[in-house]
């Protein structure tokens, strides 16, 4: 097996010309974001290791950017997944954190979900039907949700802002008396504590652990930080983790130089660009934005070089109600909390995935009607607005 340290020459050699602007190291990144993994055994040794069951054959597969999608509210976005799990924070004990829908050769996938959508009022919800079960019943208090691929762009800054500017913000037993009550997404990773930052409850702290735990629930390859080579299977799941893998025992199939290119590209990515506008326009939103207590939650936060980032999150958990708890708790986050969504590129979003953690908005206005728990008030206060001052807030937001 030729070693997996061979592998970035490997790429380097079969890379095409470097995207305008783009360093070498992110250049080789997006060529590993967009590459298609096989399973093992397989002759092409640097890109084998796929699954043994997964969701996807490469990160771009379920990070579609494509301008010109129009989302069909009938459908599920693309990269997609179900996430299973209780209010403990466990998997299930069969089917672990997430379900894998496919399976390389020879391998059982778990099931068949089939989504469909039903709406009430002006509330659409997930209804998710398993089929083809192929390792039993979930546990009596597993639950699944859905959860939609997020827009990496500007991620890179998200990145970058100090712990103690999205700390400071939090304030978690509502001390000012305004409703709100943001949490940091305190993590215990290696025995030290960390500040959760990324994912939809924040339960990772930096974007290498993110694409660490996407490697490993979504194609089932293994990283230093979850060296398990079958990735999400347990061990009920015998088949699947005595399966071939992709590195010689002791080796991570994605190895930490890969891992590293990979947040290169994605850190390179730039923040959206808001969509031209007349200077009066967004004023006008913005100021309606801000009277209500939107910015509260959806702020722009600085880097330690003073420079805003505009990406509209403090990047702290908060409970949304009832209507948003999906029975699952992750890292730091209760079952309701989830980190807030950042609006930057919120107009490709509600074009191609739709809005919320599982695409259920079609719209600014379906995904504000959810909001309740620390929200409501908002939500109250925005449904009083006139017609007019909601498209302007609407018009404001689509822009970011």
């Amino acid at each position: 097996m030729v070693p997996r340290r061979l592998i970035v020459g490997a790429i380097i050699a079969a890379t095409p010309a470097l995207a305008s602007g783009a360093s070498l190291d992110a250049s080789i990144g997006r060529e590993l974001f967009e590459r298609n993994w096989v399973s093992a055994p397989s002759s092409t040794k640097s890109n084998d290791g796929l699954g043994p069951l997964y969701n996807a054959t490469s990160c771009g597969a379920c990070h579609i950017r494509n301008p010109n999608a129009e989302f069909d509210e009938t459908s599920v976005a693309p990269g997609t997944i179900v996430r299973i799990g209780n209010a403990k924070g466990a998997g299930d004990p069969i089917y672990g954190r997430q379900l894998q829908t496919r399976g390389v050769g020879g391998q059982t996938p778990e099931a068949n979900p089939d989504i469909t959508w039903t709406t009430t009022g002006t509330r659409r919800v997930a209804s998710i039907k398993l089929f083809s079960q192929a390792y039993g019943p979930l546990a009596s208090d597993t639950k699944i949700s859905l959860r939609r691929s997020s827009s990496l762009f500007g991620i890179g800054l998200l990145a970058q802002i100090p712990d103690q500017e999205i700390r400071k913000r939090a304030d978690p037993d509502d001390a000012n008396h305004d409703g709100i009550s943001g949490r940091a997404a305190q993590l215990g990773v290696g025995g030290k504590q960390q500040l959760g930052r990324f994912g939809w409850k924040a339960a990772q702290p930096s974007l290498a652990a993110q694409t660490s735990m996407a490697f490993f629930n979504d194609i089932g390859l293994s990283t230093e930080a979850h060296p398990e080579p079958w990735g999400d299977c347990t061990p009920t799941q015998s088949a699947c983790r005595a399966a071939p893998h992709g590195a010689e025992k002791g080796e991570a199939e994605i190895p930490k130089s890969l891992v590293d290119l990979i947040v290169e590209y994605i850190t390179s990515l730039p923040a959206p660009a808001p969509v031209d506008a007349k200077p009066s326009d967004v004023a006008q939103g913005q100021a309606v934005f801000n009277r209500i207590g939107c910015a509260v939650c959806h702020a722009s936060l600085s880097l330690a070089d003073g420079k805003t980032v505009a990406a509209y999150t403090d990047m702290l958990l908060h409970d949304m109600g009832p209507g948003l708890n999906d029975g699952i708790a992750e890292g730091a986050a209760p079952p309701g909390e989830w980190r807030t969504a950042p609006l930057w590129d919120l107009g490709n979003n509600v074009k191609i995935t739709g809005l919320l953690h599982d695409g259920r908005a079609a719209s600014v206005s379906e995904a504000i009607q959810w909001h309740d728990g620390e929200a409501a008030q908002v939500r109250l206060r925005f449904n009083g607005l006139t017609l007019a001052e909601k498209d302007a807030l609407i018009a404001f937001v689509s822009r970011l």
